[in-house]
């Protein structure tokens, strides 16, 4: 018997190709169309954002099949409001803001963390010059009540040896960032919270760096992932998908090999007009605040309610569970997800 050779011949090799090619199309333009569109509101606009900006810039959340509607929120409280009234999906917010909202009874849950530490420099007016100095100051904060600097700056305080009302210190609302720095500057406020990326206007006006929070080791989420209970019960693949996105994107930002289109990212998002500011920036957003297993913390979040709990009694009896769903985070860490990201 003969051996026979079978080949292909030009024009059914082209045939193939286009066959091939139609099916990539098909393939891309059916995940295109099964697209979920999620409403993501961010309450706070700075530098710890920068993984969400990237999970969209860089195209994750479309690879992961998610339509994302990035939207401006003018704080925690309205955030909460929304995500109860189905106006937004998910929520970049304060882990003050739902817990002072769960404790008030609403059905909200925290499913990722995004920051775990204080964000913050104590900084005093030109004449303090120790944490000591402010017995006996005005010491600002955003604002009264459950304002996350005004907890955070208590918090501090505490840690730092002082005591308000034994140190005679006036805790005022004193504004926004900006604000704040103004009154430290015309020495109507004796000390504050300041991001560090004010730090250029901080060494301009002569103000004093009195501790770097940050540094401190205290327990505690600035930020965090929120979602209402109902949304997270009817949408599990999907909130799966947009997790999985903006752990693709910590893992970008962390990479030092993406460090200029960061860079890039942080001046055009935030307004930065110097490289100094632009380097500062990055250099604190992956030194401190982008977690490659960001798990909620428990005692983080037990700091916060007790603190909360102090302002809203009803909130002292919650619990980690009462405020966390880690069920998908967990599950994606346990399954080899995040590590792999990292090799």
């Amino acid at each position: 018997m003969k051996n026979t050779q079978h080949s292909l011949s030009y024009w059914q090799i082209r045939f193939l190709l286009i066959v091939i090619c139609l099916f990539a199309t098909l393939v891309q333009t059916t995940t295109a169309s099964q697209a979920v569109e999620v409403s993501i509101g961010v309450a706070f606009v700075n530098a710890r954002v920068a993984p969400l900006w990237i999970a969209d810039k860089e195209g994750f959340f479309k690879k992961n099949g998610i339509e994302a509607k990035i939207l401006k929120l003018a704080g925690g409280t309205q955030g909460a409001q929304a995500m109860l009234s189905g106006g937004i999906d998910i929520g970049y917010t304060d882990p003050t803001s739902m817990v002072a909202a769960i404790a008030g009874g609403a059905q909200l849950t925290e499913i990722m963390a995004i920051t775990n530490i204080m964000p913050y420099y104590l900084v005093g007016s030109a004449d303090v010059k120790t944490v000591g100095d402010l017995k006996g100051k005005r010491v600002g904060s955003s604002g009264l009540g459950l304002s996350a600097s005004r907890l955070a700056l208590l918090v501090a305080l505490n840690k730092l040896g002082l005591d308000p009302k034994r140190d005679q210190i006036t805790l005022v609302a004193a504004g926004a960032e900006p604000e704040r720095i103004a009154g430290l500057a015309a020495g109507a406020l004796g000390g504050t919270v300041i991001g560090p990326e004010f730090r250029g206007r901080i060494e301009e006006l002569k103000l004093n760096i009195l501790s770097d929070l940050r540094t401190l080791k205290i327990p505690w989420e600035q930020d965090a992932l929120v979602t209402s209970k109902k949304y997270l019960q009817s949408n599990q693949d999907t909130v799966e998908r947009l997790m999985k996105a903006l752990l693709q994107a910590n893992a970008y930002v962390l990479n030092p090999a993406n460090r200029n289109t960061v860079i890039n990212l942080l001046k055009t998002q935030l307004g930065l007009k110097s490289d100094q500011e632009a380097d500062g920036a990055y250099a604190d957003l992956t030194r401190f605040y982008v977690l490659k297993k960001p798990l909620p913390s428990r005692e983080g979040l037990q700091t916060i309610i007790t603190e909360v709990g102090k302002e809203i009694p009803k909130a002292a009896s919650l619990k980690f569970e009462d405020v966390v769903d880690a069920a998908i985070i967990q599950k994606l860490d346990k399954s080899g997800f995040i590590d792999n990201l990292y090799k």
